[in-house]
């Protein structure tokens, strides 16, 4: 599936979900239920997004033991979060990721992920859960 920005809608989302691999690149959060919300591959690199509605999980795999991957965050209005990441021994990494801005109700967050052998692109949409 070619990385691009999604319009969000339920068919959308239904689609998304059925392009995913076959198995989640982060089973812990796939065993509690987290939606994938996102995905995108390139080669033997994979990425993808999972979240339960209020927490999101980035997670990816195929990568050289201890490459590192450039994160670069942008959350609507909010100024871009960049960091950096190495691939655990087996070629994953995992990064933990909760939008929320006070003004607004919620958003599209757009991931950028680069490293010496991968560039992935994911997106995903965010609302304010009210209690």
């Amino acid at each position: 599936m070619p990385s691009s920005i999604v319009k969000w809608s339920a068919a959308g989302i239904a689609a998304m979900a059925l392009s995913g691999p076959a198995s989640a690149l982060d089973e812990i959060v796939a065993q509690r239920g987290w939606a994938q919300v996102d995905y995108a591959e390139r080669g033997d690199c994979r990425a993808e997004v999972r979240s339960n509605g209020q927490f999101y999980r980035i997670a990816g795999a195929g990568l050289r033991p201890g490459e590192t991957v450039g994160f670069h965050l942008r959350n609507t209005e909010v100024a871009p979060v960049e960091y950096r990441i190495a691939a655990d021994t087996d070629g994953t990494w995992r990064q933990f990721y909760v939008p929320f801005l006070w003004h607004r109700e919620g958003g599209t967050v757009l991931v950028d992920l680069q490293s010496a052998s991968c560039s992935l692109v994911l997106s995903f949409a965010w609302s304010r859960r009210r209690p």
